[in-house]
């Protein structure tokens, strides 16, 4: 049965598919023509498909094929790609082979991922390959932004699966090894409230700007909590704005600024809240500082390695690749933060090879594609009949 499924698999495919999504534009908040297209693919292959709308001329795709009763195994994929950056050597919405590298804004960010995945349902139901339970699709909006596309998956029947395979590229290499945990974010939104005086007379104000200077070369003083598997979560301030729009000598008043801020498991949002205003507290300054967060923010999650759709992984990469898969405790954000850290489904990371992703002449190992949907067959197969 699975191999009927394996050798009906068409890298051909896999390519023109690639190629054909990566001349759709979709970029984050415009993904619709690129939705449209794999749903009409999908029932092309014969899945039952859903649109739901997430947002205005932004929806998410769900398709899925049932026999029976068994476990509900979902493959996930963004349709959305992060902004065009400068210094693309051609056009990112034309795929451009070089050796063995696709080029495309998207190609392996993860365009591959999503025609690998249509691979592998292709090839399941023109084999005719028998299975218990529900292989399904989902291709979300906005995980290059907000992961709102993620979050409204939960809110739908794809919210209750079994596992779900992510089609992020994550080749379980020295590169990229496969997360057994991500850790999650939150956004530090914090208001510094001073008072307003002449300039040539400071002490007659208090300077907000400058008191928000004092907390940002304080952040080193923030007390992160170790974990035994990701160490530390870390910080970064994004943004600060304050003082004139229009010039004036003016003591400021007001200054905002925002501070990224990963955590680990174990760590919570009002805890975070509290490390960052026991540091202020401790600065004595004379504004008044609001401490607030702001979307987005990601919960952080760690999987048992035994669940039943790693292990299989693993023994189904070690036979395909000849080498067994890599694994890590990663300090990133995709989906599953959304998947696994809020809905508790267990996540597989398995994707092609990753070629300069979010940076300019971005491209996808071709090489990668058919053992990647040769796994991806297997799995569905081997999960579903377990």
């Amino acid at each position: 049965m699975i191999s009927e499924a394996i050798r009906r698999l068409d890298d051909s495919y896999t390519r023109r598919l690639t190629e054909e999504m990566i001349k759709i534009p979709s970029v984050v908040g415009e993904e619709a023509e690129l939705a449209e297209y794999i749903r009409q693919e999908l029932e092309r292959l014969g899945m039952q498909t859903t649109e739901h709308m997430v947002k205005p001329n932004r929806p998410n795709i769900y398709g899925k094929l049932e026999m029976g009763e068994g476990k509900r195994l979902n493959f996930n994929g963004h349709t959305d790609t992060v902004p065009v950056v400068a210094g693309w050597d051609t056009d990112p919405f034309t795929p451009v082979q070089k050796g063995d590298k696709l080029h495309g804004l998207g190609s392996c960010d993860m365009k591959a991922g999503i025609a690998c995945t249509l691979n592998m349902v292709r090839a399941i139901v023109d084999s005719g390959a028998e299975f218990k339970g529900e292989l399904s699709v989902s291709a979300v909006i906005d995980e290059e932004a907000m992961g709102e596309g993620a979050k409204a998956m939960l809110e739908t029947e794809y919210g209750n699966v079994d596992a779900c395979v992510l089609a992020e590229p994550y080749p379980a290499d020295e590169s990229k090894p496969v997360p057994l945990g991500i850790v999650g974010k939150l956004l530090y939104d914090i208001h510094v409230h001073g008072v307003a005086a002449h300039g040539f007379r400071p002490e007659d104000g208090v300077n907000a700007v400058e008191d928000a200077g004092r907390i940002l070369a304080n952040l080193h003083r923030l007390e992160l909590k170790t974990h035994p598997k990701f160490d530390k979560g870390n910080y970064s301030t994004l943004k600060i704005e304050g003082g004139y729009d229009v010039y004036s000598v003016l003591v400021p008043a007001y200054c905002r600024f925002e501070v990224n801020r990963l955590i680990v498991p174990g760590e919570t949002v009002d805890g975070a809240i509290e490390d960052m205003e026991k540091l202020i507290e401790s600065l004595n300054l004379e504004s008044r500082v609001d401490v607030k967060i702001k979307p987005p923010m990601y919960e952080s999650y760690e999987m048992n390695p035994e669940e039943p759709i790693l292990k299989l992984f693993h023994e189904i990469y070690t036979e395909v690749m000849g080498v067994e898969p890599l694994y890590q405790y990663s300090k990133s954000i995709t989906d599953a933060n959304t998947l696994a850290g809020i809905g508790g489904i267990p996540c597989l990371h398995l994707g092609p090879k990753r070629g300069d992703t979010h940076k300019a002449n971005e491209y996808v190992p071709l090489s990668w594609l058919p053992p990647v949907s040769e796994m991806y067959t297997r799995v569905a197969l081997s999960y579903l009949n377990q």
